[in-house]
């Protein structure tokens, strides 16, 4: 509870600054918007030169796109193989899958907060650029690209002639639909591609964020120290640290080896009882499984930045571009599919809405329910 009133009041204060800003500095001249909870940013200037890209690399990017079309389509069968096989594997036993809903403070700690601002903001920018460069390079004139906060949730819009755009061909509409997705699975490549150069994929220890205040490990332990070791025994994940501790009660001193900076050094400190469960060990840490740097330049802090950064971009990047595949209204899949089904059934516009929304309804079914099942089982 006590989380969710620290949330509730960090978002009604960051609401209550936005208010003041735009009212204080007129943003409204500078393209801003603003209502409850939804503030907008459009620009038409930079609709403009997106645009411009856009024809004039019309012939290479409408063949760049087509490719786009085919691996967004495939992006759209693995989300509903995703949704499905999730939803069988929660309901057949208490397994940890399942779609969790990113909220600051609740799902995800405030120190990653920043990460997954960035992770979005790049996957959103680059997301609406790849459409409006798209429109353009279709001939459809482009009004603004902006971008929004939606209560808690950042997106983005481009303003295309829509009248154009609904008269355009079948495969014009389906490389438009399909450029956001692609895009995002392209950023996904590419933060896989770095994090796969410089960072190991598996966890050879515990790195250390920060430690609380009143607890064994304040002071002893520091921050961006590597856990790898307790009392002798080797601490490869959070999965060895929990099983270690567990078999440790309360009230017991512990040697614990710690990796600081380039230096091994062995720390004392004697566990208390966890606010969770007073029979199981607690040192008072904030921490995550460490995947080691596989080059010199990465340690303490600006290994932590690197790695948060593309781990976060990979996870956001590739979510966005399978879920906004799905074939929900608002979202890319729905236009996509409505291009197929409508270029399939040209005479028989009854039929096409028929199928188009019994496709929509199942998507949405299989959404919600992913989302609810892990919220409402432990």
């Amino acid at each position: 509870m006590e989380q969710w009133v620290i949330g509730l009041s960090v978002f009604l204060a960051c609401w209550g600054l936005i208010a003041v800003a735009y009212k204080l500095l007129n943003l409204h001249r500078y393209g801003f918007s603003l209502k409850p909870f939804l503030l907008v940013v459009r620009s038409k200037r930079i609709a403009e030169r997106l645009e411009g890209f856009g024809k004039h690399l019309a012939r290479p990017w409408r063949i760049f796109m087509s490719v786009g079309v085919a691996l967004s389509a495939g992006l759209m069968v693995f989300a509903f193989y995703f949704l499905t096989s999730s939803l069988i594997a929660r309901l057949s036993a208490s397994t940890g899958g399942g779609v969790y809903v990113i909220i600051p403070g609740v799902t995800i700690g405030w120190h990653v907060v920043p990460y997954f601002v960035l992770a979005a903001t790049i996957t959103i920018l680059i997301h609406e650029a790849f459409h409006a460069i798209s429109f353009g390079s279709e001939g459809i004139p482009i009004k603004s690209f902006g971008v929004f906060l939606a209560a808690i949730l950042p997106g983005g819009l481009v303003e295309a002639d829509n009248e154009k755009f609904l008269s355009s061909k079948p495969l014009s509409k389906l490389r438009v639909y399909a450029a956001g997705s692609f895009s995002n699975f392209l950023v996904f490549l590419l933060a896989l591609g770095l994090m796969s150069a410089t960072i190991s994929p598996t966890p050879n220890g515990v790195l250390v964020f920060n430690t609380l205040e009143g607890y064994p490990a304040h002071g002893v332990i520091m921050s961006w120290d590597v856990i790898v070791a307790i009392n002798g025994e080797r601490v490869y994940s959070l999965a060895d640290l929990d099983r270690i501790l567990g078999s440790i009660p309360p009230g017991t001193t512990i040697n614990v080896t710690v990796l600081r900076g380039d230096n091994l050094l062995v720390v004392t400190l004697t566990t208390a009882p966890s606010p969770k469960n007073s029979s199981r060990s607690f040192m008072g840490v904030d921490i995550g499984n460490y995947f080691p740097p596989t080059v010199p330049w990465l340690s303490g802090e600006v290994y932590w930045h690197w790695f948060s950064s593309l781990y976060w971009l990979r996870l956001i990047s590739f979510s966005v571009a399978m879920f906004n595949m799905l074939p929900i209204p608002l979202l890319d899949g729905s236009g996509f599919v409505r291009s197929i089904v409508e270029g399939l059934l040209k005479d028989n516009k009854k039929a096409s809405n028929l199928i188009i929304n019994l496709i929509g309804s199942i998507s949405l079914f299989l959404l919600l329910v992913n989302i609810l099942i892990p919220a409402l089982r432990p």
